[in-house]
C-alpha cells in the first residue's frame, strides 16, 4: 500500500489543494494524475478520471506504490497528460512516419495523409483513412482483432489507455456486460475509460513488469513498441517523486 498521507503532502507541497488525511481517493488522484501530467490545474476531466482510479485500480491490483506509478506514467503519455481520452490521429508527415512502421503504411501514404508544413490539422476523412490503414490490414487482423472495413477507425484508442482494436473492446464486453463493440464511444466516459484500462493492464500481465520496474518492457506491452519511452520515464520519473 501507498503512503497516503506522505504522497498527500508532497502534492500539497507542489501547491495542490487536497488535504493530506492519508485518505487516498479521488481528488488525491485527480491531483497526483495532474502532476504527473507534467500540469498544475486540476480541470473537470482529471477529477472524474482521479475518481474513476479510486474505485477501479484496486481491481487491476494497482496497490503498491511502484506499481501505480507505472501505470500512471503509461497512462499520461496515452492520454496527452490526461488532457483526453480519443486518440488524436492529427500526425505530421514526420510524426506518422515515426509512429508506425513501413509493414503498416507506406511511405507514398504517409506523403499523401501526413499534414505538411503550413498545413493546419488534418480533416476527419484524413485521420479515419490513416487509422484504417495502420489498424487495418494484416496487422490489424493479427494483432488488433479487426477483421471489417472501417473497424481501425471505429476501434481507435480510446480510454486512460487508449483502449484499440475489436478484439480489445470485446474484451471489455466480456467483463463488464456492457456492448461496447456496438457502442465504442462509451470508452470515452471518464469511469469506463478507466476501467477499460485497468482490464486491459491486468489482461496483460502489467504488475509483474511495473514490479520489476522495467519502463521499456512495459511500455513495449502497452504501446507494442517504444514510442513515447522519453515521456513515459519522465512521467516516471514525477510519478515516484510523489509515492515512493
Amino acid at each position: 500500500m501507498i503512503n497516503a498521507k506522505r504522497a498527500q503532502q508532497r502534492l500539497v507541497d507542489r501547491g495542490f489543494a487536497i488535504k493530506a488525511d492519508g485518505d487516498f481517493g479521488g481528488k488525491s488522484f485527480a491531483a497526483l494524475m495532474t502532476f504527473v501530467g507534467g500540469r498544475t490545474a486540476v480541470s473537470p476531466l482529471r477529477t472524474d478520471l482521479g475518481k474513476a482510479a479510486a474505485k477501479y485500480f484496486v481491481t487491476a491490483g494497482l496497490t503498491t506504490p511502484l506499481r501505480i506509478a507505472h501505470a500512471l506514467a503509461q497512462q499520461s503519455v496515452e492520454t496527452r497528460g490526461f488532457n483526453t481520452l480519443v486518440e488524436n490521429l492529427d500526425y505530421t508527415v514526420a510524426g506518422l512516419r515515426n509512429t508506425f512502421g513501413r509493414n503498416r503504411i507506406s511511405d507514398d501514404e504517409v506523403a499523401l495523409l501526413g499534414r505538411g508544413p503550413g498545413e493546419g490539422s488534418l480533416s476527419a476523412e484524413r485521420q479515419e483513412t490513416i487509422a484504417n490503414i495502420v489498424y487495418g490490414r494484416a496487422f490489424g487482423l493479427a494483432n488488433l482483432g479487426n477483421s471489417r472495413d472501417g473497424d481501425g477507425w471505429k476501434y481507435r484508442g480510446r480510454g486512460i489507455k487508449q483502449t484499440t482494436g475489436r478484439a480489445n473492446y470485446a474484451q471489455v464486453a466480456t467483463v463488464t456486460g456492457l456492448d461496447v463493440v456496438a457502442k465504442p464511444q462509451l470508452l470515452e466516459d471518464p469511469d469506463m475509460g478507466v476501467r477499460a484500462g485497468c482490464i486491459f493492464w491486468q489482461a496483460k500481465g502489467c504488475n509483474a513488469v511495473a514490479d520489476q520496474d522495467d519502463i521499456r518492457a512495459l511500455t513495449l506491452r502497452i504501446n507494442g513498441g517504444t514510442n513515447g519511452l522519453t515521456e513515459r520515464t519522465a512521467a516516471l520519473a514525477r510519478a515516484k517523486a510523489i509515492l515512493l
